[in-house]
């Protein structure tokens, strides 16, 4: 075995180890790296440009906005934020953009965004594993099962890879109680599918850092609690960094060791030689004199990597977070009063299937009537009239009977 396979075997055994250990499923953060390789979408300079060169009043090339801003991409978002207002509304009678976007309601970097989105969701519309270059490499993705995505990428790659996965977008990541529960994808910068959400600006950034810190502090217990595997990002990348620096204030980690849950996963175009033996681990400079230690691993190719991360669980996504979002409705409601429940040993349950019958419903695979209704989450009944013998009143006939005008 040469020291390059030696080294990614023991990298892999390591990952490996640490989801056993954890009895938990990865959190998988995401960056543009993963969009570039599997939809070939461009990178943040290159997204700018593309936007420059698109717009039919341009007048400088993309060196003119980075000399201007000295590489502050924001900031030169900023400035094609304003070329593209002027352009929308110069064109109002011409319906170059859609109508409703002329509103109060949008600020003026909603024809930007709207562009922004027109053109990565044209990128995604193509998207299939079949005969695709990686092939290999996304039927080995879409065979994770993890906790959670989290990604700064606006496209609609990771809903095509994780379809099983609630969507929630920009300030709901913070808003929503149910965004850090099993089974979500949280685009923390925002989503082509709502334009006004997306991060592109100063401005933008300036609103996203501020309320940054109640997203760590919501994201806390995944970097506590869960492998934490960063995917299609560069170290130097400004996301990565600002999040690790905030992480950083909590999770503090032993100078000469890493942090144990946390792993880098670092693409590199080049062949890697048979001789070489990247490090195992990575110092990131924080600024302001603050550093973290986390684990690192260089590949030229991400089908081993995710292949270690699956954990063989055939449970649907889906389904166990209807399951985790109806237990906690149950218990949280001040409606159920007396509630008669029959205790479940889960020690003796190894499916949903048993789950299912423990709690008297009929397997899925073993239901043959079309008509089915889905109970709880868990299992189906056959014939849907049982449910209306059983509970003949609607909650606001209940309350018509208490004497009230309404639930």
């Amino acid at each position: 075995m040469n020291s390059y396979d030696e080294y990614l075997k023991d990298s892999l055994y390591k990952i490996s180890t640490l989801l056993n250990d954890s009895n938990s499923r990865p959190i998988l953060f995401v960056g543009a790296g993963i969009s570039r390789r599997y939809i070939n979408s461009p990178n943040w300079i290159g997204l700018l440009e593309y936007l420059i060169e698109a717009n039919p009043n341009k007048i400088y090339p993309i060196g003119y906005y980075t000399q201007e801003k000295m590489d502050n991409l924001p900031q030169v978002g900023s400035l094609i934020v304003n070329e593209y207002y002027d352009y929308a509304w110069q064109k109002y009678s011409e319906s170059v953009f859609p109508r409703e976007l002329y509103g109060t309601n949008y600020s003026r970097s909603i024809f930007l965004k709207y562009r922004i989105a027109e053109h990565l969701t044209s990128l995604v519309k193509g998207f299939s594993t079949v005969g695709h270059q990686y092939s290999d490499e996304l039927d080995a993705l879409m065979k994770i099962t993890p906790h959670a995505v989290i990604t700064t990428n606006y496209d609609l790659l990771m809903e095509e890879i994780f379809p099983k996965h609630n969507p929630i977008i920009g300030q709901q990541v913070i808003r929503a109680r149910e965004s850090t529960n099993y089974g979500h994808l949280l685009k923390i910068h925002g989503c082509v599918t709502q334009p006004s959400e997306i991060v592109v600006s100063s401005e933008d950034y300036s609103i996203f850092m501020e309320k940054q810190k109640y997203l760590i502090a919501k994201l806390l217990t995944y970097f506590m609690e869960y492998p934490i595997i960063f995917l299609g990002y560069a170290l130097a990348d400004e996301n990565v960094k600002s999040i690790l620096s905030d992480v950083s204030e909590i999770i503090r980690s032993d100078d000469d060791e890493p942090v144990s849950n946390i792993w880098f996963i670092e693409w590199q175009e080049n062949n890697i030689l048979s001789h070489s033996k990247p490090s195992t681990d990575k110092v990131v400079d924080l600024g302001n004199g603050k550093t973290i230690r986390i684990n690192y691993l260089v590949v030229n190719s991400f089908t081993e990597i995710f292949r270690s991360l699956q954990q063989n669980i055939d449970e649907p996504v889906d389904i166990i977070r209807e399951l985790e979002n109806n237990i906690y409705n149950i218990v949280k409601s001040k409606t159920v009063t007396n509630l008669a429940v029959d205790r479940i040993d889960f020690r003796t349950i190894t499916d949903i299937n048993k789950l299912a019958n423990q709690l008297g419903f009929k397997a899925i695979e073993d239901m043959k009537d079309i008509e089915k209704i889905n109970v709880a989450g868990l299992g189906n009944l056959t014939n849907p009239e049982q449910l209306l013998l059983q509970y003949p009143y609607s909650l606001n006939d209940v309350a018509i009977e208490m004497g009230l005008e309404r639930w």
